[in-house]
Formats: structure tokens, C-alpha cells, sequence
């Protein structure tokens, strides 16, 4: 598809019929210039906030990797964070109940990491 630098005749022609003397100019932000979804995000401040949380959880739960069990890396979600409080989901109460054997040694692991976790929920999420 060849982009054209003039407007075609008969287009002048219906915009002077409208009672434009030359084509409405478009928003400069809007052609030519693509933007990645992080950037927008970046963009607007409460989209950023959550951004940076998301960010910050799923880099706690690449930095406890490697002190879970194999079988149950893929199981575990990285939740929310309030405070010193971080949430772990869990698909059931058999992966919480030996994810929970381990919460002392990934809280501690994490405060050498300079996260300022001291306690560690574990949630099993609902199939609904």
C-alpha cells in the first residue's frame, strides 16, 4: 500500500464540499509514531503504580525459585504485597500445605535478597 505525500484531487475536492479549505490535519502523536504497551503504561501514573507492584512480585517469586521444590515452581503465583506481608497462590491444600513447611527459610532468604518480608500468606485459589 504506497502512501501518498498530496491528497488525491477528488479527496480535496469532497473536503472543499464540506467547506474545508485543506484536509483537517491529523494528531501528530497519533501517525507515525507507535508506542509499546510499556511505554503507555509507563505514561499514565496509576497504570505505572501497578506496573512497578507486578514487577516487584514476580521478582520475588524468581528470587524464591530456587528454594521450592521443582514440582512445585510451576504451581506457585506470586499475590499481593501489604506491608511486610507477601501472598503465595496456590492451585490447592496439598501444594499449600507443603509450600507452608518452607515459608521460615524463603522469609529469611528473601530479607538477604533486602526485601522487608517477615511474613509469607499462602491462599489456595478457587476453581470458580
Amino acid at each position: 500500500m504506497a502512501t501518498r505525500s498530496t491528497p488525491h484531487p477528488d479527496t480535496l475536492a469532497a473536503y472543499r464540499a464540506l467547506g474545508y479549505s485543506q484536509p483537517p490535519k491529523s494528531k501528530s502523536f497519533v501517525r507515525g509514531k507507535s508506542q509499546t504497551l510499556e511505554q503507555v503504561v509507563d505514561a499514565a501514573p496509576t497504570l505505572s503504580q501497578l506496573s512497578a507492584i507486578a514487577r516487584d512480585t514476580q521478582n520475588r517469586l524468581k528470587a524464591i525459585a530456587p528454594l521450592l521444590p521443582v514440582s512445585l515452581r510451576a504451581l506457585v503465583q506470586s499475590g499481593s504485597v501489604e506491608d511486610d506481608t507477601w501472598c503465595l497462590l496456590v492451585p490447592n491444600s496439598a501444594v499449600a500445605a507443603k509450600l507452608r513447611q518452607t515459608l521460615p527459610a524463603l522469609c529469611a532468604h528473601l530479607r538477604t535478597k533486602g526485601w522487608n518480608v517477615n511474613t509469607i500468606r499462602v491462599k489456595v485459589k478457587s476453581n470458580s
